[in-house]
Parts: C-alpha cells; sequence; structure tokens
C-alpha cells in the first residue's frame, strides 16, 4: 500500500531571535505612535515628546522594513507595524512630493517670496571663500530669483563700516527699496532679522516672546500688493546651539579610557539640556507668533527658519490654519539645513488659505549652512 505524502502547514515556533525581533518591533511601534503626539503635546509640559517626533522618518522607515519583513516570513505580525504606519499617513506629505508646479506664465498678478538663512554671510567662518565672497555670489542668486520680497535670518550687518553696509548693499542690488529689520535681542549687535520688499511697506513691528520684548520670535511687514494688503511674517525660531566641538561627536575620544567615557557622559547630558532649553524656547515662540498671526486683518504669509522637522509642535501649531507651499508645489524631500548633522525640511513658507500658491521650490546653493526657498503667489486674490 502506497502512503499519501502529507504536508506539515503547521507554524514553526518563532524561536529566541524571532522573539527578541518581536520585542524591537512593538518598541518601534510604540515610539512611532508616540511621534505622532509630538505635533500637538507642547514640549514646555513634556519635553522629551519632542526628540520622538524628530525621529518620526527614521521610525516610519524601520517599521516599513518590518512590515516587509513579516511578510516575507508569512506572519500575521506584520499588521502592528502597517496599521501605525496607516495611522500617520497624512505625515508623508509634509517630508516628500512628487511636484506640481504651475508655469508662472499662468499666473495672474504674480508675485514671489524668498526666504533664506543666510548664516551672517560666512562673515566669521570664511569656509566658503575669502570675506564677503558667500555673501557676493548670495546676492547675484537673489537678483536672478527676482523676488518682491525677501526674508533674511541670521542677517549681518554693520552700518557703520565700509564694506559691510548689507541693508544698504542689498536695497540697491535687488531693487527693494522697502525694508524693516530688527535685532534678535539688544545684545545683538550685528545680527539682525530683516524684511525687504519692492512693494510699499506700510507698517512693521517685532513679535515679543516675553513681556520686556527684548527677546524676539520674529518681524512682521504689512505690505501692499496691488490694491490690497498681506502680511509676512520672518521667523527664526531658537537653535539647538550645538557646536561641531560637542564630544559625543567627537570620535577622538577613546572610549576604552575612563576619561573618554566621562566626557561623553557629560557632553551628553549637556546636549539634552540644549535641546531642553531649545525646545521649551520654541514653544514660547510658537504661541507668541498664533497669538500675533490670530489678530491680522490681512492675508499672512509666515516664512522663515523653524529649527524644526513637519513632524514638531512648532510646525504643527502653525499649519492647523495655514497651507504648506511644500506641501502643494514641492518636489522631493525639499531639505533645506546644509550643517554636519542630518539634513532636514526646517525652513517653511506657510500661508493663508484665502492665497493660491502657484510654485515652490527650494534652492541648493551651498554659501550657508541653510538653503533658500521661494514660492510664488497671485495677487488677484488679496482683497482690501
Amino acid at each position: 500500500m502506497i502512503e499519501a505524502n502529507v504536508t506539515d502547514t503547521t507554524k514553526q515556533p518563532i524561536g529566541f531571535w524571532g522573539f527578541i525581533l518581536r520585542l524591537i518591533n512593538i518598541i518601534l511601534i510604540i515610539a512611532l505612535m508616540i511621534s505622532y503626539f509630538a505635533q500637538w503635546i507642547s514640549p514646555e509640559h513634556f519635553w522629551p515628546i519632542a526628540f520622538f517626533g524628530i525621529a518620526y522618518p527614521l521610525l516610519a522607515i524601520i517599521n516599513f522594513f518590518f512590515v516587509v519583513h513579516w511578510i516575507l516570513r508569512r506572519r500575521k505580525f506584520f499588521l502592528y507595524s502597517f496599521l501605525v504606519l496607516l495611522m500617520g499617513v497624512s505625515l508623508i506629505g509634509r517630508f516628500f512630493q512628487f511636484g506640481s508646479n504651475t508655469e508662472i506664465m499662468d499666473v495672474s498678478s504674480p508675485f514671489k517670496v524668498l526666504t533664506y538663512n543666510v548664516h551672517v554671510f560666512d562673515q566669521y567662518h570664511s569656509q566658503y571663500g575669502s570675506k564677503n565672497y558667500a555673501r557676493d555670489q548670495i546676492i547675484e542668486f537673489l537678483k536672478e530669483q527676482d523676488a518682491d520680497i525677501f526674508c533674511f535670518q541670521e542677517f549681518y550687518n554693520r552700518e557703520n563700516k565700509e564694506g559691510h553696509n548689507n541693508i544698504k548693499l542689498l536695497q540697491e542690488e535687488l531693487n527693494a527699496p522697502y525694508v524693516y529689520k530688527a535685532k534678535y535681542t539688544p545684545k545683538s549687535k550685528y545680527l539682525y532679522n530683516v524684511i525687504f520688499s519692492k512693494k510699499p511697506i506700510i507698517s512693521s513691528d517685532i513679535i515679543g516672546t516675553n513681556e520686556s520684548g527684548n527677546e524676539i520670535s520674529g518681524i512682521y511687514a504689512d505690505i501692499k500688493i496691488g490694491t490690497g494688503h498681506i502680511r509676512v511674517y520672518s521667523v527664526h525660531l531658537q537653535s539647538f546651539q550645538i557646536s561641531n566641538e560637542t564630544a559625543i561627536f567627537n570620535l577622538d575620544y577613546d572610549l576604552n579610557t575612563p576619561e573618554g567615557q566621562e566626557a561623553v557622559k557629560e557632553n551628553s547630558k549637556r546636549m539634552a539640556m540644549k535641546f531642553k532649553i531649545a525646545f521649551a524656547a520654541r514653544s514660547k515662540q510658537i504661541q507668541a507668533l498664533k497669538k500675533h498671526i490670530s489678530s491680522s486683518r490681512y492675508p499672512v504669509i509666515i516664512a522663515g527658519d523653524f529649527n524644526d522637522t513637519p513632524s514638531s509642535y512648532a510646525y504643527g501649531q502653525l499649519i492647523e490654519e495655514m497651507d504648506d507651499g511644500f506641501k502643494q508645489n514641492g518636489k522631493g524631500f525639499g531639505t533645506t539645513y546644509n550643517g554636519p548633522y542630518p539634513n532636514f525640511r526646517i525652513d517653511y513658507i506657510l500661508f493663508d488659505p484665502s492665497l493660491t500658491n502657484y510654485s515652490f521650490n527650494t534652492w541648493p546653493i551651498k554659501f550657508s549652512d541653510h538653503y533658500p526657498v521661494t514660492a510664488v503667489f497671485s495677487g488677484q486674490d488679496i482683497s482690501l
């Protein structure tokens, strides 16, 4: 008698390493879920959650690979990562776009906004060339862009020193006679937040973060466009202020010695404190900005350096009642940071939904630790 072959369909045990992988996967699923809440929970109340917001892209990618892994292993466990990824699918558009720019010739009464953290025109580093080389190259780029409104952060200006009165120089070179500038603090000797405009500025002021007004979240200018007006904010939120010499990134330390281990430990604590201070400061700045924006009688455009990612509290709060030029017409990852650490999109142009955005671009020119960003709008939408 011939016995029939019977295939054993019983699932094999996952084993020790399978158990470890599931445990790691569960931890990463929880971390990804927490990252979704970073845009709503103020770091003032619970600052560690901001780390999860920064880590969102990495957490999403790793969970995606876990989905693929469990599918290949024919395990239903993939559903957990898959469902959590599905919960945050709306965040993907904040980080990547395929692009849908409209030709400028199709825009009615267009006006162009440019924002750029110029990093003091490389005055203190000279890593791009001799003194004023970076500034002169930036000016040539700006002239080619031919924007109507320019927002600059970390703008270096010395009115009484020959060759360094950059306010006057750019007014002439950009044919933008209208300007409003403000120092970051009273102690900021030569560091300004500046708005240049080819259109008339009818009013302008700072947005104070505290009651004394000696720290600012940004500046604004009410600008006449055609027969109407818009309010443009140039913002620069608190940075982490991490230097390249931070020991936690310094590979010269010998981690096999007590001294090297102690140095890394102390600098890790110092870095964590810098992150905590920056997260809390940005939270206060955002609240000051939101309060100020709510009182505007004109459509608002917010441009500048947020020093935070699209999954952050800063972005999440400002985008509640605004649109994002990158989400509408951007392309690729839209990276705007050109520094030594992981590169993100941290410079933005957000705008009132009543405005129509036709074009958005990030320009990878390397004369600062940021890239400039531009957006084109229709002036026909602007009412009195």
